[in-house]
């Protein structure tokens, strides 16, 4: 059902108001209202709203209604939207509204739709063809979001500075031992033995590499287009003695030989975008030795498609791009790389993002002090991260992990038990952990 109390509004926002109204009259998802500046408001679903939207001006509604979560996204930056209830709760249910009914949905635009789209790609046609050669694109994109300074990152993320999403034991653990379960998780699907050298493409901070080395005795190159990171690494590696080396180039540039026993990749796979994805994918199976293993990571969707999230394209993750799980699977398989598992973390997915908005949220104050990061780029990334914890919430994206082995895998478990073990194996005697409070200064740390 639905409530609608007029007042004073333009013919073109009548009309949209009405043919939402008639879109939405059957809602039978979280109740909630829009309300409007002109003090007009739409109730839909049953029961008391969950959750309001107000639409301050007319032109947060035109651009919301004409360019999406990017003219919503925008709004609400500059304070022109504002959302009564959790931010996160709210998003979810416009989410989960936005895929019931997109299917039956003709677009109320779709000619703006398409110029939006195809204004933007030419756009980034024009600023990536200033820069030469893959690596460069790809750097450009990745220190958007990466390259934003070592003093940012330990102020949402966990001790361990991981940017793909942890593994809960249950809702209520830590973001930091839920990150800590997925290192571990990660190195026995990759069924890590001593001896054996691993590349890991789009490595971070490292510290996947690091619980490699020290607890398989495995050698290890991690890729990256971020010096910050390499710098971490290196520093870190050579404080607790690893045999861990890390190069700052693409993926594309690594040398076909030697071959490595074992590959993994935790969410730069989006990175590489539509029109490079095969790409990755040759360089997976060029690299990866017979009999070999990997384990790729990445956020997905049910469907791909050229369109992408604008509001990430545009101020977050310039050129991301994720898959489908269909996708990932006939790549792998037409170029010989057999699926050993596949692992949904979608609600893992969005227990990590409500811990980094949490910690974004807790911290303010302290980053925008430290960073100097103003006003707009705080509401920026607190949009950013509320949207991606109702996005994994909502089913809208999900994030499988894969197992592929480059033909008949060597010494790999037959069955699933031991993936999921609970035992480690013992740890050399090794240094500490750097804890966030003292990353900047890469100083010493405490215990682990």
């Amino acid at each position: 059902m639905f409530i609608v109390r007029k007042g004073e509004m333009p013919p073109w926002s009548r009309r949209f108001k009405e043919a939402a109204s008639r879109l939405l009259e059957r809602h039978g998802g979280t109740p909630f209202e829009l309300r409007f500046w002109g003090g007009e408001r739409l109730r839909f679903g049953a029961g008391a709203p969950e959750f309001a939207v107000t639409f301050r001006t007319r032109r947060s509604l035109c651009e919301t209604a004409f360019r999406g979560t990017l003219g919503l996204g925008e709004a609400y930056v500059r304070r022109e939207v504002t959302f009564e209830g959790d931010l996160e709760d709210s998003l979810a249910g416009l989410f989960q509204l936005a895929r019931s009914v997109e299917a039956r949905l003709p677009r109320l635009v779709p000619a703006s739709s398409s110029f939006d789209r195809g204004l933007s790609g030419v756009l980034d046609a024009l600023r990536l063809g200033l820069l030469s050669g893959a690596a460069k694109r790809e750097r450009l994109a990745v220190e958007r979001h990466y390259g934003l300074g070592n003093d940012f990152y330990p102020l949402y993320l966990d001790r361990r500075l991981q940017t793909s999403c942890g593994y809960f034991s249950s809702p209520g653990e830590t973001l930091d031992d839920a990150q800590a379960h997925k290192i571990s998780l990660v190195a026995r699907k990759l069924a890590l033995r001593r001896g054996h050298r691993l590349v890991d493409l789009g490595c971070g901070w490292g510290h996947l590499m690091f619980h490699a080395a020290e607890a398989y005795g495995v050698q290890c190159l991690g890729i990256t287009l971020c010096e910050n990171q390499a710098r971490y690494i290196r520093e870190q590696a050579a404080a607790r003695r690893l045999p861990v080396e890390v190069r700052v180039m693409s993926c594309d540039e690594l040398e076909d030989e030697p071959r490595w026993d074992r590959l993994v990749s935790l969410g730069s796979m989006c990175h590489a975008g539509e029109r490079r994805i095969e790409v990755f994918y040759d360089r997976v199976k060029a690299l990866l030795a017979p009999g070999g293993v990997c384990v790729l990571e990445s956020v997905t969707r049910e469907q791909e498609s050229s369109r992408t999230d604008p509001f990430l394209q545009k101020h977050i993750f310039p050129g991301y791009w994720p898959p489908s799980l269909h996708g990932m699977a006939t790549r792998a398989s037409t170029r010989g790389l057999d699926v050993l598992d596949a692992e949904n973390l979608r609600r893992h997915s969005a227990l990590t993002a409500r811990c980094w908005r949490r910690n974004f949220l807790e911290n303010r104050e302290k980053i925008e002090r430290i960073t100097g990061f103003d006003g707009a780029f705080m509401r920026t990334w607190e949009f950013y991260l509320a949207c991606a914890a109702a996005a994994f919430r909502s089913g809208h994206l999900g994030a499988i992990q894969m197992v592929l082995s480059n033909g008949a895998p060597r010494d790999y478990p037959l069955a699933r038990e031991p993936l999921y073990a609970t035992e480690e194996p013992s740890l050399r005697e090794r240094a500490p952990i750097v804890p966030a409070v003292q990353l900047s200064s890469w100083g010493a740390a405490l215990p682990s």
